[in-house]
């Protein structure tokens, strides 16, 4: 966690906090930002986790290029 309230991801700074059970995050087409335990998998407007794991609605951005948006999240684990 930084400053503001933020997080970082990489050089990317994010309005919002990510859980440290978090293992990966994603921007959908509408600009949300989801959390999975597990890494997603990519639909036509999104990422979805398979059933397999759990996820969280982190927070909204002005969408940019969700399509390239996956990250996995080191939390310091």
């Amino acid at each position: 966690m930084t400053e503001n309230n933020t997080s970082r991801i990489g050089e990317q700074a994010l309005p919002f906090d990510v859980p440290g059970w978090i293992n990966w995050i994603a921007q959908d087409e509408s600009g949300v930002w989801w959390g999975y335990t597990v890494e997603p998998l990519r639909n036509d407007r999104g990422w979805y986790e398979n059933e397999v794991g759990d996820y969280i609605r982190l927070g909204v951005t002005v969408p940019n290029n969700w399509v390239d948006s996956l990250r996995r999240v080191n939390n310091g684990s």
